[in-house]
């Protein structure tokens, strides 16, 4: 799936959108992207699943994701490669395996996401895959938001692309009344 193939499907399948949001790190957009909608037709879902395989494919063991967004992605990234799939959850601020997954010592590990805005998930399974013995292989997404990158692991997106964002203290969209929609799950109405 190349870039102008993911960004017809994210705008017609209305995952892609604009107005005034707040985004699950409390920072506010003009643009919000809801790869859920994008990801509910299941064979879209392989497509994406299969071409984040391939971008960021390679020496993977397993896929580690975060739930509940990239969950789909995370599962179709693992059928692609032929790995298990595991997901954290969050549970009293902060994310951890659950339902008896372990991470065990010395596998490869990609991490998958759907969105990254400030890749305060990605940091904190990043901290998990670390403190089980195992290695980060890389990062992936659909849509990198931010340009976010790092020096420690390679990051692949499908999408790369810099919306507005702003402090909810500096917003010009509040400044001007925009209705503020909360379409993420952190502070959903």
């Amino acid at each position: 799936m190349d870039k102008n193939e993911l960004i017809a499907e994210l705008t017609g399948s209305g995952a892609l959108r604009e107005g005034h949001f707040r985004l699950s790190s409390g920072l506010h957009s003009d643009t919000y992207i809801q790869c859920a909608k994008l990801l509910e037709n299941p064979l879209t879902a392989v497509k994406v699943g299969k071409s984040i395989a391939g971008i960021a494919g390679g020496n993977v063991d397993l896929v580690f994701c975060p739930a509940l967004g990239a969950l789909i992605v995370g599962f179709t990234t693992a059928l692609a490669l032929e790995v298990p799939m595991v997901f954290a959850e969050r549970r009293e601020g902060g994310m951890c395996l659950r339902r008896g997954f372990e991470i065990e010592k010395g596998r490869s590990v990609l991490l998958v996401e759907d969105v990254i805005t400030t890749g305060g998930s990605i940091k904190e399974l990043a901290g998990i895959v670390e403190g089980s013995g195992a290695v980060v292989s890389g990062i992936a997404c659909i849509v990198n938001r931010s340009g976010y990158s790092t020096m420690e692991y390679p990051v692949h997106q499908l999408l790369s692309i810099e919306p507005e964002i702003f402090s909810p203290d500096d917003c010009p969209l509040c400044r001007d009344g925009v209705p503020l929609d909360t379409p993420g799950t952190r502070f959903a109405r």
